[in-house]
């Protein structure tokens, strides 16, 4: 049997404080590492948005409070007197209802799922059978909850075994009891064949709960049954942390890359999450949108009959906040927290009612004070601050780990005009009192040219705070199409942002604001202008404000599509469906694909719901990944694809242990016509999208793909650029070139493959197809799949609009030169349009991959009549020995009164292709893409590209692959 996790118990304090009694740990290393860990928690906890306070309702509850972390105790007096109650045993049932299962965004329990739970957390394992999210098959841990909010934000956490990662198919599971009162639920199964160069592993993981612990040991045993050793095996885990941000101590917010770290967190709106190394040490990870690749053992070598183990906790905070998961691992190892109750006031000392906002603690290291505070102060010292986001009931009161700090406070248009200083003693509530700002309120009402005007009435809270918009009828009483616009809001002198980026769903918006001079931009994509001003908001009164925004790009005969987000409907994202739809509306993106993983889903209903018909269309997808889809290959999009709410996974097709060219065979398998496009993963990605990112050459990258993608069966299109990884997307277009060259057509796309708000904007790159009805509200789903499969006349972007033509054909077509040749050279023309805040400074032409002379300057010659800046390039294609251009000719430049001499145009030196080619343009801005986005400025640089346009060199009507159009 397992034994139990608990730590020995301190003396009796009391029924509260006997509930929640402290684990112990199995092993005299688990309890090193875990005090090495409270150190780290209290010093080092990471930084996240996200969370709310934990709200007592007076003294005795205060105490109760602190009681039921188990303090008091006789080192440090009888805080919580009484005599002890035993916990009652952890224990295991199954869902038989719905109503059995937990809630919460993120909720992946049904009925035949096993739940795990004790008076304090409680925990979903997957039944056998079709996994959910990324998982290939049931047994993995899917949804963990406080057991009184009973809320779950987690995505799932999946046993990862191998480099590349290899995920264990479990085949039974059992349930039991342990000594002390603890249950355990075991799944058993096995990774075989192919899947490590012929080895075969029998893999045990066991998830043991104690009777009042806040941590689930997973256990996970492995033994080699083949008749070769297995090599290089890295054991972990890939935690998909759904609507819980996730961080790490030492690392910068947002979490990407490489990183090494005692333990990982994630933080959600209602409860937190900590993975934690049982033995301590330290956890080697790569984390990304949504997910964390975690190792806890490296490159494990197993004989024939060899075996091997890890083991980790996931602790379950009790509430959403940084202090949360802090003050939980602060205890795990061993310590005894304190608590801090904050009061706010005004500027003259009157009470201030309880308001939604953010607290930070910094710890602050302070000469003679106690051993474990003073380190971990130290470690905290330059590091980035512990945070909660409070709510508005009171009073406030909260856990924090012993030391001391500095409080302060920002929220509903309030600061702190200072801070306060506190400490934190072990089983006694510290008092912090702040003065706040006052405090005005923007009456916001946003217009668009030429549409309906907005609502009359505001628009609902629920529509107006995204994180609390669970459904689409959160808006039942707005009249006629919404607007849905972004608004920013930034200090006027110093350009910061004095507030998170606002979704105006029904063109108008109330907020509170700190007094002072604020700077509000509103935008709709990069199709508008921006609609700015400048406003004073004074303290205590309303300052009126009306904007109104303009479409200036003409994008006639295009289509904006995001052809692959992700709402919570995927393990690894935390955005309800009615949420992503308004805020996709507001990016200005007028089509955009469901593409849940492994999970067909059909989001148009909510559009109708939602009012958005007019303005949006979504398409039912799916993004398929399987661990045997091929190196480095990542996932298929497939859509359209019809959902069935009662089939598993919504009708979503069989995918498990199923390689790329299977896949495909089964989807071009199905009645009517879909596209499929392939997503290459550079290492951005979830290791279970694919089985590996090697760093290949373009051109063993591009036979790779060959293998994949082209005319008939294969893959419609490549995913060439996704959301701001902008260096995979360099590596991607020389893959793309390679297979080009290699015969092989393909329709090259960017999506944002969003999985949350702000840093991941919907339509962040976007693909604009050429349809012959670009009214989102009345767009032919048949012609747009057209479009991608056989048009391929396309555009990716996150901001310029660049076409491009020779003759009669546009990019994604043939051109033929040799006709052109008996009347002279043809021309190429290239067309630059933007919005007057989007920069595109320089041109490039591609021949065949390989630039084609230098780039051109563009400077915006020209300004349309509805106040787009407009370049138009022209250059002359010829029959030659050469693949390049020759030089300008003399006092030719764009826009200016070279050239032909129109205004606005420009003529270039001759392009010369002596074989069937192809031509690409590439336009490229030096100005981030401010402040309508925000971030490294580096991902945010405008970029945008043509499809391909085919030259035909020989007059045979084809070239490398693709044929004319008849």
């Amino acid at each position: 049997m397992i034994r139990s996790i608990e730590m020995p118990r301190r003396s009796p304090a009391g029924p509260a404080r006997a509930r929640r009694a402290a684990p112990r740990a199995s092993s005299a290393p688990r309890r090193a590492g875990l005090a090495a860990l409270a150190l780290a928690a209290a010093g080092c906890a990471p930084p996240v948005q996200g969370g709310s306070v934990a709200v007592s309702s007076g003294a005795a509850e205060r105490l109760g409070m602190l009681c039921r972390w188990g303090h008091g105790g006789g080192e440090q007096g009888e805080l919580c007197p009484g005599d002890a109650v035993a916990a009652r045993p952890a224990r295991v049932r199954r869902i038989a209802a719905p109503a059995d299962a937990l809630s919460g965004p993120l909720a992946a329990g049904r009925p035949g799922d096993y739940v795990l739970e004790n008076d304090e957390i409680a925990v979903v394992i997957e039944q056998l059978g079709p996994g959910t999210g990324l998982a290939e098959g049931g047994g993995h841990l899917i949804d963990a909850a406080d057991a009184r909010e009973r809320s779950d934000e987690l995505g799932q956490i999946v046993a990862r075994l191998g480099a590349p990662p290899r995920q264990v198919i479990y085949r039974d599971l059992a349930t039991g009891a342990g000594e002390g009162g603890a249950a355990w639920i075991e799944a058993r199964g096995e990774v075989r064949g192919h899947a490590l160069e012929g080895g075969a592993l029998s893999v045990t993981t066991r998830y043991t709960l104690a009777p009042s612990g806040r941590g689930v040991v997973i256990a996970t045993s492995l033994r080699n049954d083949g008749d070769r050793p297995v090599e290089a095996l890295d054991l972990g885990d890939v935690v998909h942390w759904g609507a819980a941000e996730h961080a790490a101590p030492g690392a910068a917010p947002g979490l990407r890359g490489e990183h090494e770290a005692p333990y990982l967190a994630g933080v959600g709106s209602r409860v937190a999450y900590a993975l934690v190394p049982a033995g301590g040490g330290m956890i080697r990870a790569r984390s990304g949108a949504g997910f964390s690749d975690a190792t806890f053992a490296r490159q494990a070598a197993l004989p024939p009959g060899g075996r091997a183990a890890y083991e980790r906790i996931l602790a379950i905070a009790p509430r959403g906040d940084a202090l949360a998961v802090a003050t939980e691992l602060f205890f795990l190892g061993g310590g005894a927290p304190g608590g801090v109750a904050l009061e706010l006031v005004d500027a003259r000392g009157a009470p201030l009612r309880p308001m939604a906002g953010r607290a930070t603690l910094t710890p602050v290291a302070e000469e003679g004070a106690a051993p474990a505070a003073s380190a971990a102060a130290t470690q905290a010292a330059g590091a980035l601050d512990l945070w909660l986001r409070t709510g508005e009931r009171e009073p406030l009161a909260v856990e924090a780990p012993p030391g001391l700090y500095l409080v302060g406070f920002e929220g509903s248009g309030r600061r702190a005009l200072g801070t306060a200083r506190v400490r934190v003693r072990a089983g006694e509530i510290a008092p912090a009192r702040l003065a706040l700002s006052g405090v005005g309120q923007l009456d916001l009402r946003v217009e668009e040219r030429g549409a309906p005007g907005p609502a009359a009435a505001q628009a609902p809270a629920a529509a107006q705070a995204p994180a609390a918009a669970q459904a689409p009828a959160a808006v039942p009483d707005l009249l006629g199409p919404l607007i849905p616009v972004k608004v920013g809001f930034f200090d006027a002198t110093t350009g910061k942002a004095v507030s998170p980026p606002r979704l105006a769903l029904g063109g108008e918006l109330h907020l509170p604001l700190p007094p002072g001079r604020i700077r509000v931009v509103a935008s709709r994509g990069p199709e508008y202008a921006l609609a700015e001003a400048t406003v004073d908001i004074a303290d205590g009164a309303r300052s009126p404000l009306a904007l109104t925004l303009q479409r200036v790009v003409d994008t006639s005969g295009y289509i904006a599509c995001d052809l692959r987000q992700h709402t919570a409907r995927s393990a690894d994202a935390g955005v309800a469906s009615a949420v992503r739809l308004a805020w996709s509306a507001a990016e200005g993106v007028e089509c955009a694909v469901a593409t849940e993983h492994n999970l067909a889903a059909d989001l148009q209903p909510d559009v109708a719901a939602l009012r958005l018909d007019a303005q949006l269309r979504m398409l039912p997808g799916v993004e398929l990944t399987s661990g045997r889809g091929g190196a480095g290959l990542g996932s298929f999009s497939v859509f359209p694809l019809g959902g069935a709410a009662a089939a598993p996974r919504e009708g979503a097709l069989r995918w498990g242990d199923e390689t790329a060219g299977e896949l495909l065979r089964e989807v071009r398998a199905l009645p009517g016509e879909r596209v499929v496009q392939l997503s290459r993963r550079h290492g951005g990605g979830s290791p279970l999208h694919g089985s590996g990112a090697p760093q290949e050459a373009p051109e063993e990258g591009a036979r790779l793909l060959a293998q994949l993608v082209g005319d008939g069966g294969g893959a419609d299109a490549l995913e060439v650029w996704t959301g701001r990884e902008v260096a995979a997307r360099d590596r991607a277009l020389e893959e793309l070139w390679a297979l080009l060259r290699a015969s092989r057509p393909v329709t090259p796309t960017a999506t944002s493959d969003t999985h949350g708000l702000h840093g991941a904007e919907a339509g962040t790159p976007r693909t604009y197809v050429a349809v012959a009805g670009d009214d989102p509200g009345r767009l032919d789903v048949g012609d747009l799949v057209a479009g991608l499969r056989r048009r391929r006349d396309v555009v990716i972007t996150n901001g310029p609009f660049v076409t491009m033509r020779l003759g009669e054909a546009r990019q994604g077509g043939v051109a033929s030169v040799r006709r052109g040749a008996r009347g002279g050279p043809r021309t190429l023309s290239i067309r630059i349009e933007r919005a007057p805040w989007v920069d595109a400074r320089e041109l490039h032409v591609l021949v065949g991959g390989v630039a084609s002379g230098e780039a051109i300057p563009l400077e915006g010659a020209r300004t349309t009549a509805a106040g787009a800046l407009l370049d138009e390039v022209e250059i002359p294609v010829v029959l030659g020995t050469g693949g390049g251009r020759g030089a300008a000719r003399a006092g030719a430049r764009v826009g200016g009164a070279g050239g032909d001499g129109r205004p606005g145009r420009g003529a270039r030196g001759a392009i010369a292709v002596a074989e069937d080619t192809f031509v690409v343009a590439i336009v490229r801005g030096q100005r981030p893409l401010e402040p309508v986005l925000t971030g490294d400025p580096g991902e945010i640089l405008p970029f945008a590209m043509t499809a391909p346009l085919w030259i035909d060199a020989d007059g045979d009507g084809r070239s490398l692959g693709r044929a004319a159009a008849p």
